[in-house]
């Protein structure tokens, strides 16, 4: 006999594969009662889906059917064009910008002494409307003159490249797996305990000189990275 939370994992599942990406499910109340089930049994089902990342759930609002995961390969793009490489239209809220002394940890990262001015750029970062990551940039001010009059809800690699003639040639990314805080998980309205994909990376120019430090926190239900390995 096939247990009842598998009976209702097989129908949730056929509806959400007829549904569209961001469309509500009912709550777990009402696929309880619907079942004739205990919100114990449904919500085995609704763990299975939110595990395989098939559905979201958005604290205070509900769960709803999953946006399709990216996929990212580690080569050298800016987020804005591996949203594109997706069908996206990337987009940028800016949280915050400011210049000020570095302190120790974003000198080593920028290969500079520790006191020396830097831009901070801090950006919620989407793929059409949904909200995919957020970055925190650090850049040498003295190299960028004014840098933060320019627009950066867009990329950032492009207003390097045509405002200052800066191309970046190579980064180095470091990846770990994070559960967020309670402000990034508010940002990227995740469920409360959805693991983010943490990068640490930085940049540099065809003078193989450090140009930015770059600090990104992704959504771990859309955002794969995929990285592929050569023999030497």
């Amino acid at each position: 006999m096939v247990a009842k939370y598998q009976q209702i994992l097989h129908t949730l599942s056929s509806r959400i594969d007829a549904m569209s990406p961001g469309e509500a499910l009912p709550s777990e109340e009402e696929l309880s009662k619907e079942f004739g089930v205990s919100p114990m049994t449904t919500r085995r089902a609704l763990t299975i889906l939110l595990d395989a990342k098939r559905i979201v759930g958005i604290r205070g609002k509900g769960t709803f059917v999953a946006q399709r995961s990216m996929t990212r390969t580690m080569t050298l793009m800016s987020f804005s064009e591996a949203m594109r490489s997706h069908g996206r239209v990337p987009h940028s809220q800016i949280l915050g910008m400011s210049m000020g002394p570095a302190d120790a940890d974003t000198a080593s990262a920028l290969q500079i002494d520790e006191g020396v001015h830097v831009y901070s750029i801090r950006r919620l970062r989407f793929g059409d409307d949904v909200p995919i990551g957020v970055d925190e940039t650090a850049l040498p001010a003295d190299r960028f003159p004014g840098l933060l009059g320019h627009d950066l809800t867009g990329s950032l690699y492009a207003v390097l490249r045509e405002q200052y003639g800066t191309a970046i040639e190579r980064a180095t990314s470091r990846i770990s797996a994070v559960i967020p805080d309670a402000e990034t998980t508010e940002l990227l309205q995740l469920a409360d305990g959805t693991p983010c994909l943490a990068v640490r990376a930085t940049a540099k120019d065809e003078a193989d000189t450090i140009v930015e430090s770059t600090r990104s926190l992704y959504r771990g239900d859309l955002y794969d990275l995929t990285v592929e390995h050569r023999r030497a």
